[in-house]
């Protein structure tokens, strides 16, 4: 009797071009589903008739999941392998966006955001690992610049597909969207991933795994340039937090408006970002650090000065916290620094850590969410009739990055 062998699926060689933007396509995920559904913080607060600053404690949620998920997502691709890890990850968002879609309350579509980014990260996790996997050197450079390029675009356009979308529907049509973007990601990660061509270890080490959080975690000049990193990047998760409602309800801008307004943090974020490499031919990556902090802690200075002045002098018509012409630069400056400030710190935080950049790369975007999301939560509870408490962290947020720049990095 013959036997038929069934052949296994062979999955293509693309091009690295295609390959980025395969990757890109996960990545994505996660700034799609944080920016997508901002414009309809305002009517999911009316929907489970609750308030902006409880809809608001989503995105913290979100944030800590998705910071659970690359702690734990990590070390488990590099023994299972990237689909084994990516698969569940993304089956995981894919259930809770569908338990978000159906909550009967606030409650319920919290937890179902942070199980959400759980997932997430598991995903997130996985694409600069395919990286490493298959290039090195100024190959493996490239692959990233092309990955970023393409990054770069997604906070830019889900504001306005959301803003679209609810032309149309409302908030549900939104995670909607996301779940049928996860069905997407999931036959991208089983069609035309691929996978790693050493063999996997035979025996999870956990003990290996803690040493090397140990490592950065003790380590003086790299915790500063941790800690710096992660309170910059809360002033722009803090925003995240609340556009929506400084935007739509503060100063009273459409939606298809308020998306408008929120590309032009990106674009600034952009420009920033191409302007480095130019910069880095005349200053050092500490200068440029040193540079966008300040930049960063003088438009938090002065966004948050404005709020209070115009709450203190009411009576003086030339001062008005909500004038969109003081509010809208500063945000944009402030959130726009992080363009500078991240790549050269994340260049120089990894200096350290030739032989477990793994583990330092998830250090540093654990920490940078798991700090974000708790500050979103408690601009959540803060939440008021102004953007003073949302102007007041971002401020403690960017001086306690110049501090700890200035006491920790040598």
């Amino acid at each position: 009797m013959r036997l038929y062998l069934k052949k296994p699926f062979m999955r293509p060689d693309f091009s690295p071009r295609i390959l980025a933007i395969l990757l890109a396509a996960l990545v994505a995920l996660t700034p799609f589903s944080i920016d997508t559904y901002l414009p309809a913080i305002p009517d999911m607060a009316r929907y489970f008739g609750t308030s902006v600053g409880m809809v608001e404690m989503t995105v913290g949620a979100f944030f800590l999941g998705y910071a659970m998920g690359q702690l734990v997502g990590g070390p488990l691709s590099d023994h299972f392998g990237r689909r084994r890890i990516g698969g569940p990850g993304v089956v995981i968002f894919f259930l809770a966006t569908v338990a978000i879609i159906i909550a009967p309350n606030i409650e319920t579509a919290i937890f179902g955001r942070f199980v959400q980014g759980f997932g997430g990260g598991f995903v997130t996790v996985i694409a600069p690992s395919v990286v490493r996997d298959r290039f090195t050197g100024k190959a493996a450079a490239r692959m990233f610049a092309l990955i970023g390029v393409v990054m770069m675009m997604a906070p830019l356009l889900a504001p306005a597909a959301g803003a679209i979308m609810l032309k149309f529907s409302d908030w549900r049509m939104i995670f909607i969207f996301l779940a049928g973007y996860a069905l997407l990601a999931l036959a991208i990660i089983f069609l035309c991933l691929p996978e790693r061509k050493k063999a996997l270890t035979e025996k999870l080490n956990m003990a290996k795994v803690w040493n090397g959080y140990r490592q950065v975690l003790t380590h003086r000049r790299a915790m500063g340039y941790l800690i710096t990193q992660t309170f910059s990047l809360s002033v722009l998760l803090l925003f995240l937090t609340g556009s929506a409602f400084t935007y739509i309800t503060y100063l009273g801008v459409s939606t298809d408006f308020f998306a408008v307004l929120f590309g032009a943090n990106i674009v600034a974020m952009m420009f920033f970002n191409r302007l480095n490499p130019f910069l880095l031919n005349i200053f050092s990556s500490y200068q440029l650090i040193k540079a966008g902090i300040t930049l960063q802690l003088l438009a938090c200075s002065v966004l948050w000065g404005g709020q209070v002045a115009g709450l203190l002098f009411v009576d003086l018509s030339f001062i008005d916290s909500k004038n969109i012409f003081m509010v809208v630069p500063m945000v944009i400056l402030s959130v726009g620094a992080a363009g500078i400030i991240m790549p050269n710190t994340f260049a120089c935080f990894l200096e350290d850590f030739q032989d477990n950049s793994g583990v330092a790369t998830a250090t540093l975007g654990a920490s940078q969410f798991i700090m974000g999301g708790f500050l979103s939560a408690v601009l959540g509870l803060l939440h008021s009739d102004n953007i003073l408490p949302m102007a007041s962290m971002m401020l403690l947020s960017s001086i306690l990055a110049v501090t700890s720049y200035r006491l920790l990095v040598r």
